[in-house]
């Protein structure tokens, strides 16, 4: 069992400094900013040429589905409050964002959700737990995450996600009106082609490649074992860093949640020693089970041997 707090005090001084300076949010996030408006300008992009006709659909839906999965970088950055301390600013990046491929949904109860699993993650009350189980099964709950999080919100609500709740519902309704009358108007199959499948793409992607793979094989709880419960991934950095949006060192996410997704492997890297003294849960490579190493085990002290007279 170790749901202990890490023990720092093997860093340095200046390892301490690096660490606060890694791991808290900054004024502005500028890789992520820059991020958000390639991300907007290829998104809203496609929808111009594809509604007036200037590019085939298909193309379009191939844009939308890779950059759709590109945008969960500032969607969750921005949950956590890591695109910018101007809380509004970080809110209307985050929200606008959630639009393009989440019309109905207000990004607060997102973050209501979010925040609720790394509390409780791989736990009863971990809202991400139904996005695990039989194999066969996980590319449907993968499709329809949006879904799941508001049915959890609808079951498992408080007074805190009450007011969110509502906002998602009113944003539901206009988004409602908006594509029943771009139907009405003929354009069903751009709405198909440029939202509907994107949308689900970057939802199956992104349920196995963040919801699902970091937590394998979901069988410890967050609050009995800390290292445990959230895998590190290792190898192939150079493939592997960009294709899962640094979240390959899951674990430091779950540590220090605040941190920007591009000073995981820094922060890790500055940890290892440390983490290193506590049971891991490691990923090699490609590898979808983890591999267990467990703590160095303490040797006891020798008594001192007898001195021949």
């Amino acid at each position: 069992m170790s749901a202990r707090p890490l023990d720092l005090s093997a860093l340095s001084a200046a390892q301490r400094q690096t660490l606060r300076q890694l791991t808290r949010a900054p004024r502005y996030s500028w890789p992520v900013i820059a991020l958000w408006l390639l991300v907007m300008t290829l998104y809203l992009g496609s929808y111009v040429a594809g509604f007036a006709g200037w590019m085939p659909l298909w193309v379009g839906m191939l844009i939308n589905s890779l950059v759709g999965y590109y945008a969960f970088t500032v969607v969750h950055d921005a949950i956590h409050r890591a695109v910018s301390t101007r809380t509004a600013l970080n809110d209307f990046i985050g929200q606008t964002t959630v639009v393009l491929g989440a019309p109905y949904i207000d990004l607060r109860l997102f973050r209501w959700g979010h925040i609720l699993h790394h509390r409780y993650t791989n736990g009863l009350r971990d809202p991400d737990r139904v996005l695990h189980g039989p194999a066969w099964s996980l590319p449907l709950r993968w499709l329809f995450i949006d879904l799941l999080y508001l049915r959890h919100a609808l079951r498992h609500g408080d007074a805190v996600s009450a007011r969110y709740l509502r906002s998602s519902l009113v944003m539901a309704a206009v988004t409602a009106l908006l594509f029943g009358a771009l139907i009405a108007a003929g354009y069903g199959e751009h709405l198909l082609m440029l939202w509907l499948i994107p949308s689900r793409v970057l939802f199956l992607t992104l349920g196995f490649s963040f919801f699902w793979l970091p937590h394998v094989p979901h069988d410890t709880r967050q609050e009995d074992h800390l290292t445990r419960a959230t895998t590190v991934r290792l190898g192939h950095e150079w493939l592997l860093s960009p294709l899962l949006q640094g979240q390959n060192y899951h674990l430091i996410h779950h540590l220090y949640p605040s941190t920007p997704c591009l000073h995981n492997r820094r922060v890790w890297q500055l940890l290892e020693p440390v983490l290193r003294q506590r049971d891991l849960a490691i990923q090699h490579g490609f590898a979808l089970r983890p591999t267990i190493y467990p703590a160095p085990t303490a040797v006891a002290p020798q008594p001192p041997a007898a001195t021949a007279v």
